[in-house]
């Protein structure tokens, strides 16, 4: 009797099997990202990324006036280094533990193939990328509830940082899998710095390539009013994630995973790259036509906001400046004479953002380009009815903007205009105006040293924008910083010979003559300077 054995033939993957797979891979990620948020790096890196912010607060120098889409981008410029440079070190020390403690082999008896291994460490970026949202949240949350804010805050610039923390992680389990070294981790970090450094050069910012760079920075070097800057935030998020997918791809298609998965990654990852790449560098329709509105009919699109007898109009978003403006009015108005506060047009104050004069190229006008830029602000104030308007810029919330705000009031009151630039301001008003500024509060007072501290030849009361300020001669400045020690002796003597004191024609002699104060000598390069009239 012959006995016959029948011999199974191999059983292929059951669904169950490869739940069990689904299994250890959803617990290997869990387990390799508590390993990655607790690791020191990730611990400093987030305790690095908030203390800006946290000495801010503790040192009292945080800007009450914080303009949200600036301060994204800045979050941004942090994330990238920090949280995206901790992450790409710690993501390359999991993928490359096995190699670094001899155990490779012993992985081949694991229920996980290559694949899904290196599937498990790219899910356990997921919380990393949870945590960058997190700590980007908080000083976003913390600006954007501050009663001066300005602007909003976009979704997807919030979401950036996430990305970027993803997309670095990603860079360092691909670098795990290529090369079996954890010295490229920190040469990355390095190149990113480079690449960084490169986002913020005006050769860059000035040019499409920006948009392909990991951070992209708006052209203008002072906060702007909204829909005049090209930041395509979701687009660009759309292109980080993009790039994200193709390193996924490219680290499954190294660990021999399945072709169809390694395909689909290729495809999504193309269609969201190429097409966030490409459709980011094109100018939104209707951006040139919204920034001449910006810079020559500003009236038409502003709101204002009357306090007092004093009017104030902001571009919108930009409301939140006011009680500082306010205060700065109040304080100047408080120290000339009663008569003088009140002469002239009802006192105005409107927001001004001259586009072309605050690109990363910086400005090549002319002096007479500049009066030619500020007589068309003064035709449009005097039709929107607030004439001879004192012009404020779009930054705010330092004691450097508070000066050259100050300065502006203190000519108005001082000429019953507004200043036309262009010009130095010569002769007595200019000793006088540079008085005002520094007597009107400690905050001006501390602008205004600080502005004489990085002025040259000048004290220049100027935006950020370095064009349409004030400008006095140090000559003229000197003796009125010297009367600034003697308040209660010059504040009646100011009142007494306003009217002189004010006149343009009144010379810089006569202000030293009324305060006792040595004015210096007139030099050769003094006499040549286009003084207003």
């Amino acid at each position: 009797m012959t006995a016959t054995m029948t011999v199974a033939a191999p059983a292929r993957p059951t669904p169950s099997s490869t739940q069990g797979r689904r299994r250890a891979l959803l617990a290997l990620a869990r387990f390799e990202s508590i390993r990655m948020l607790r690791h020191p790096l990730t611990v400093a890196a987030a305790l690095l990324f908030l203390a800006p912010w946290l000495w801010g607060w503790l040192s009292g120098s945080a800007n009450r006036y914080p303009v949200l889409p600036d301060e994204l981008i800045t979050i941004q410029l942090l994330a990238l280094p920090i949280l995206g440079g901790s992450a790409l070190i710690v993501a390359n020390l999991v993928t490359l533990r096995a190699h670094r403690h001899k155990v490779d082999a012993s992985y081949d008896v694991l229920v996980l193939p290559p694949a899904w291994r290196v599937g498990g460490f790219l899910l356990a970026l997921l919380p990393l990328a949870g945590l960058s949202l997190l700590l980007a949240g908080v000083p976003v949350g913390d600006s954007a509830a501050l009663p001066g804010a300005a602007g909003s805050v976009d979704i997807a610039t919030l979401l950036t940082p996430s990305a970027l923390t993803l997309l670095l992680g990603a860079v360092g389990v691909l670098a795990g899998v290529l090369i079996r070294s954890v010295l490229i981790a920190p040469l990355v970090v390095l190149l990113v710095l480079v690449l960084e450094f490169l986002v913020i050069t005006p050769l860059i910012i000035e040019t499409g390539w920006r948009f392909l760079l990991p951070v992209y920075v708006s052209e203008f070097t002072v906060p702007v009013p909204a829909g005049v800057s090209d930041r395509p935030a979701a687009r660009h998020l759309a292109y980080l994630i993009g790039i994200t997918v193709l390193l996924a791809a490219a680290v499954l298609a190294r660990a021999n995973a399945r072709r169809q998965v390694v395909a689909a990654g290729l495809v999504v990852g193309l269609i969201l790259a190429v097409g966030g790449g490409l459709t980011q560098s094109r100018p939104d329709p209707g951006l040139a036509a919204a920034r001449v509105t910006v810079e020559e009919r500003a009236a038409s699109i502003q709101s204002c906001e009357i306090r007092g007898d004093v009017t104030y109009c902001f571009f919108e978003g930009f409301g939140g400046f006011v009680p500082g403006w306010d205060a700065v009015v109040t304080s100047v108005r408080a120290v000339v004479p009663a008569s003088a506060a009140s002469s002239g047009p009802p006192l105005a104050v409107r927001q001004r953002a001259s586009l072309d004069a605050i690109t990363a190229a910086g400005w090549t006008g002319s002096i007479a380009e500049d009066r030619r830029v500020v007589a068309g602000w003064k035709v449009e104030d005097a039709a929107a009815g607030t004439p001879e308007a004192v012009r404020v810029d779009t930054s705010w919330g330092d004691d450097r903007a508070a000066a050259a705000l100050a300065a502006e009031v203190a000519y108005r009151l001082m000429a019953a205009k507004a200043y036309d630039g262009g010009n130095f301001l010569c002769g007595a008003p200019a000793a006088l105006l540079v008085w005002l500024v520094g007597q009107a509060s400690p905050t001006t007072l501390a602008g205004m040293r600080s502005l004489d501290e990085t002025s040259f030849g000048a004290l220049s009361f100027s935006d950020i924008s370095s064009r349409y300020g004030i400008l006095v001669p140090d000559r003229a400045a000197a003796p009125a910083l010297e009367l600034l020690r003697r308040a209660d002796e010059v504040a009646p003597l100011v009142e007494r010979h306003w009217v002189e004191l004010t006149a343009p024609e009144t010379p810089l002699e006569r202000f030293g003559a009324i305060f006792g104060v040595p004015i210096q000598p007139l030099a050769p390069d003094d006499e040549a300077l286009p003084c207003v009239a």
